[in-house]
């Protein structure tokens, strides 16, 4: 069994929850138009959803300075205690991170001047649900901004998986992988859509991308990012028992490409969405 198949993931590890990177590299170009969008303001009350391991939380709670109130909420114990060890070391005394889900934001209603997510709305269980806590804890002219990967990040390897898939006549899996881009990568328009029902307005959403670049299939699927964070649900698209099969081909198609273009060049296409509350 390939090494990048047979690995188990746990998200909870705390070896790998300890070499985590303040600012991996995933989450920069997402978080450097994030911080470029928001207005800067004294004397503010400031909510990050997916705070994480504590980016961009810190960084705002930094920039923002103690004249203003900066709270991050997650779900993901691990990366809150993580994070939490940086606030203590930075004696940052205007933050503070919650455990809790976004759905269901623990504060009063029109507490917030901004709230910010760095790639996080797409990973919570109920959108819609969780722009209308967003909208009943904003204050009227809150701004809202946040990014999120676009439907159409790392085609390249989504395209090969299907193509292999449709070689093998499993159909089936091809629903189940579509489904799967679809449920982390919502169309923009669905997004700008829940915002406006949730009491959104002034919606501005920029787009741009950034790229992965590797020398071949092997270096790919065995990169920290892709291989503990990107692969794992990727590859339950396929049963257990012909998984190694399936991925030989993805492999000898993702070569043919590096033989061909001199390398094998993912790209990530995201959206900035800055908003108001109505």
């Amino acid at each position: 069994m390939k090494d990048y198949l047979d690995h188990t993931f746990n998200p909870d590890d705390p070896e790998l929850i300890s070499i985590q990177d303040e600012l991996p590299f995933w989450s920069a170009p997402f978080g450097f138009s994030l911080l470029n969008t928001i207005r800067m303001k004294k004397n503010i009350n400031v909510l990050d959803i997916g705070s994480g391991f504590g980016f961009p939380l810190l960084e705002v709670s930094q920039r923002l300075g103690k004249t203003c109130n900066v709270f991050g909420v997650d779900p993901w114990k691990p990366a809150i205690e993580r994070a939490e060890k940086k606030i203590k070391m930075y004696n940052l005394s205007n933050v503070k991170i919650i455990d809790c889900c976004a759905e269901k934001l623990p504060f009063e209603d029109s507490f917030f001047d901004l709230i910010i997510s760095n790639n996080g709305i797409n990973n919570v269980k109920d959108i819609p649900a969780v722009f209308n806590e967003c909208s009943r804890v904003c204050k009227n002219g809150a701004q809202f901004v946040f990014t999120f990967n676009l439907d159409k990040t790392m085609i390249e390897f989504y395209d090969i998986y299907e193509k292999v898939l449709k070689e093998n006549n499993m159909a089936e899996e091809i629903k189940i992988l579509k489904r799967h881009i679809y449920e982390k990568r919502p169309p923009v328009k669905e997004i700008t859509n829940a915002l406006k029902k949730a009491g959104f307005n002034n919606i501005n959403v920029s787009e741009n991308k950034f790229y992965y670049r590797f020398n071949d299939a092997e270096s790919m699927f065995n990169y920290s990012m892709i291989k503990y964070w990107f692969l794992p649900p990727s590859k339950k698209v396929v049963p257990e028992n012909i998984r190694e099969k399936i991925f030989i081909r993805i492999e000898e198609e993702l070569n043919k490409i590096a033989a061909k273009k001199g390398e094998i060049i993912l790209t990530v296409p995201f959206a900035t969405v800055d908003c108001e509350k109505n």
